[in-house]
């Protein structure tokens, strides 16, 4: 990212008060995906940027998935107020 903003390793080292070879190890923890959201984080904000960390569904919406649990609950308390004699609610 860095490279794509034009910012030179020192400058960011500057930012980040680091030395510009814990610059490129950050990079490259970065690209190995072994690399902390706090040092990210702090590389973001060193080029300017806000990081944004973010969780997408594979099949399915969570509003889908929450509207499941909830018709699961209700089912099972409805089911459970029959069982033992009391009105459903």
């Amino acid at each position: 990212m860095r490279l794509a903003v034009g910012i030179p390793a020192e400058e960011i080292a500057d930012r980040m008060k680091f030395t510009p070879r814990m610059v490129f190890q950050t990079e490259r923890a970065e690209q190995k995906r072994n690399i902390s959201l706090e040092r990210l984080e702090r590389m973001a904000r060193a080029i300017g940027c806000d990081l944004v960390y973010g969780l997408v569904p594979w099949e399915r919406s969570l509003e889908d998935r929450a509207m499941e649990l909830v018709e699961r609950e209700v089912w099972r308390k409805r089911y459970t107020s029959r069982r033992v004699g009391k009105p459903a609610s």
